[in-house]
């Protein structure tokens, strides 16, 4: 065992936490993203990264108590919150990973009564996609749970007007605009990028959004398969829409990857992202594509950044930055479409990376760039347990040889 495996290891037990007087009555100890700082609540889509480190070093239960908390608080709010604080729906959801949780703590602890009860949840959270986050094309999109609430919408651009330079003498319309976009930015998880033109998150499709939805509809149609015929064909049929839609509209010939698609301006997003390897990650795109288009524009010698060079350096989801959830998603899509080559290129990069920057600061960080450095930007960078953790035990795990 290493030394950073060792301060992982170690690093979940003292991180587990009960919920303070500012959190949500959560039935159940949690484990968040950082035992210090700022994010020392449980954050909904770092879980499931967090999950997959924890479900590895022999802490499946504890897994099992965040998706437990995490089912509490979409009970709680009608969605699954941003963070498990009461305030922690008000402007958003993130990303809906619940299903993949569900699906990985079920295969550790194969307890099929936890996982009907939370089948059930699962599928209120897809009806709260479908219900308050369509677009008119019939794809999803990331948006906002502040819609029509001014208070609201001003209070978080006053939030976030240092973090992006934003002007703050703009009229009240116009930051509420601007903020109902921000807001947008900020559920995918990706707060904040240069993925869009301008902050008009609310005029895309998102590819990533909307391949989570089709592993949603997999899940679902796959468990009442022998339960349930009606349901199960319900969302066969949901699926099936759905990756005709996303093959009508997100793949992009001019750049060969999948993308966002602006459906106000009918045009497809011509900046290769990270997010673009979800397709690959879920194994429905279409076999004359392959994620190493992708791979190849992203790839530094510490793993992908999170999307091209687009000479705008203002955003920490952009280009130069190097997160945790891409290296997974992008190792599994590579190993899913058999480039074996450059899977194990962005393993041995990625966990390099870290262990390098452990030995010379004692730390896990939030973010990188290619030469170890966690610079900050928007705001200080945070020391890091969670999805930094979760990702480098399971490409620790992968380079021994143990994954398939």
């Amino acid at each position: 065992m290493t030394q950073l495996d060792a301060f992982i290891k170690q690093g979940w037990i003292e991180t587990r936490s009960v919920a303070g007087e500012e959190d949500l009555p959560l039935p159940f100890p949690f484990v968040p993203p950082c035992g210090t700082g700022d994010f020392k609540r449980l954050y909904y889509w770092d879980t499931y990264f967090t999950n997959v480190g924890l479900i590895m070093d022999g802490h499946a239960e504890w897994a099992r108590e965040n998706v437990d908390n995490l089912l509490f608080a979409l009970d709680y709010f009608g969605c699954v919150p941003n963070f498990t604080r009461e305030n922690g729906a008000t402007f958003c959801s993130q990303p809906p990973l619940l299903g993949i949780m569900i699906k990985d703590v079920y295969n550790a602890i194969k307890d099929e009564k936890w996982l009907y009860k939370s089948i059930i949840g699962l599928e209120k959270e897809y009806n709260f996609w479908m219900a308050k986050r369509i677009t008119p094309i019939g794809l999803n999109q990331y948006g906002t749970n502040a819609v029509g609430n001014r208070e609201v919408l001003i209070y978080y651009y006053s939030l976030v007007t240092h973090r992006i330079g934003a002007d703050k003498n703009l009229s009240e319309e116009e930051r509420i605009r601007i903020a109902t976009n921000l807001i947008a930015e900020a559920e995918s998880g990706e707060d904040f990028t240069p993925r869009y033109e301008n902050h008009n998150a609310t005029e895309y499709a998102q590819i990533d959004l909307n391949a989570h939805l089709f592993g949603v509809e997999q899940l679902l149609a796959n468990f009442y398969y022998d339960k349930d015929m009606k349901k199960s064909a319900y969302y066969q049929t949901q699926k099936e829409k759905r990756l005709a839609l996303i093959e009508k509209y997100c793949y992009n010939e001019k750049t060969g990857a999948y993308a966002d698609y602006n459906f106000v301006k009918n045009k497809r997003n011509d900046v290769v992202c990270s997010a673009s390897f979800l397709p690959y990650f879920y194994g429905f795109a279409r076999k004359d594509s392959s994620p190493a288009t992708i791979y190849d524009k992203l790839k530094t010698n510490g793993g992908v950044v999170s999307c091209e060079d687009t000479g705008d350096r203002r955003y920490q989801w952009g280009y130069p930055y190097i997160w945790a959830p891409h290296q997974y998603f992008a190792y599994v899509a590579l190993k899913n479409y058999g480039e074996e080559e450059r899977a194990d290129e962005l393993c041995r990069n990625y966990t390099k990376l870290l262990s390098n920057t452990y030995d010379k600061t004692g730390f896990l960080w939030e973010r990188y760039t290619e030469d170890g450095n966690a610079p900050d930007l928007e705001y200080p960078t945070q020391k890091m347990l969670g999805w930094t953790a979760g990702v480098y035990r399971y490409l620790q795990d992968a380079k021994g040889g143990n994954k398939e």
